[in-house]
């Protein structure tokens, strides 16, 4: 039986267009609803079409998520990835990507973003409506005393700071940023990537991510930092990594930020205004590189002789452990 391929929701003003592939699908019927588990057995059928596509209405501050049945047999569930929101950048799901075992993450429950301290009222309505339980900060106790996240009714806040020990790097240092230039900031960047996953303060601090995951009561979840991409960047690639997710999945994932970037002026305090040649260079800094997230994938093989030694000996992770996470946040 074919299934489903690249499946995406894309949203243009008050319309979502659900688009698919596929071979031998026939006739796709398409229902909707508000949660993440939508089923054909309780939820709404928006209708059926032969074609590879369907676009519906939708409302501002609305994340439907949606059910594609084929004739054939095929089924798949679907969102956004990308969520729009008034104040909260680079805001993304990490749902519906495959697993090497066939299976997918599921959707609603493991969510990245920039920080929040810009978020809109309309904002915070929207993060309870979908059911946010726990927010991660990995920024610095200087980046948070900045721009403090606006708090959420009903969220708890857990502060995990992979760069304050000392034996890790603080990489949102200005004075550390401006010695090398561009170059010499993004090979900081670059090896940062690898002290992300062999530092020991940084392995317990992603240990500390999975381990709440396993708690289903602190889920849905949303990691943040500053610009949402390097220290949320890794914090998303482990968890794919312990769902198995593909690397060059994950890698795909990784690049997403290039097209959700934090505007420049979110890295200057009023303590610490940036000149207009620092300005180029954070306007550097907001994109990622694959070279990045390369460089952490080289230094889990090195370190930890792959996937499996990073979770079990680098976060101290258990069989067990990994499995229940698997249970938890994939599906068939």
């Amino acid at each position: 039986m074919s299934g489903f391929e690249k499946v995406c929701v894309t949203r243009q003003e008050n319309q979502l267009m659900i688009s698919w592939q596929g071979e031998g699908l026939g006739a796709v019927q398409v229902y909707q609803a508000f949660v993440p588990d939508v089923s054909e057995d309780k939820d709404y059928l928006l209708g059926a079409t032969e074609q590879n596509s369907y676009t519906t209405a939708v409302q501002p501050h609305q994340r439907p998520y949606f059910l594609l049945t084929a004739q054939n047999g095929a089924r798949i569930r679907t969102a956004e990835r990308v969520i729009p929101m008034d104040g909260l950048v680079n805001f993304r799901d990490l749902g519906g990507y495959p697993t090497e075992d066939g299976r997918f993450t599921k959707w609603g429950k493991l969510l990245r973003s920039a920080a929040h301290d810009e978020i809109s009222q309309a904002d915070s309505s929207f993060l309870q409506q979908m059911g946010l339980k726990t927010v991660v900060d990995y920024r610095s106790g200087f980046e948070e005393q900045g721009h403090p996240d606006v708090a959420v009714a009903g969220v708890q806040y857990l502060h995990l700071r992979p760069f304050e020990d000392s034996n890790a790097t603080n990489i949102l240092d200005l004075q550390q940023f401006m010695t090398g230039g561009v170059d010499g900031a993004i090979a900081m960047l670059t090896e940062t990537n690898r002290i992300l996953a062999k530092n020991s303060h940084c392995n317990s601090v992603y240990r500390e991510l999975l381990l709440r995951l396993l708690d289903e009561a602190q889920v849905p979840l949303v990691q943040h930092c500053t610009a949402g991409k390097d220290r949320v960047g890794v914090g998303a690639a482990t968890i794919l990594l312990a769902l198995g997710v593909p690397r060059q999945i994950i890698l795909e994932d990784y690049l997403l930020s290039n097209q959700n970037q934090l505007r420049v002026d979110k890295l200057e305090t009023a303590e610490a205004p940036i000149s207009e040649e620092q300005r180029q260079l954070f306007a550097a800094l907001t994109q990622v590189h694959a070279a990045y997230l390369q460089a952490f994938f080289d230094e889990v093989d090195q370190t930890w002789g792959g996937t499996a030694g990073y979770l079990h000996n680098g976060l101290g992770l258990t069989d067990e452990q990994l499995e229940r996470l698997k249970e938890l946040y994939l599906e068939n």
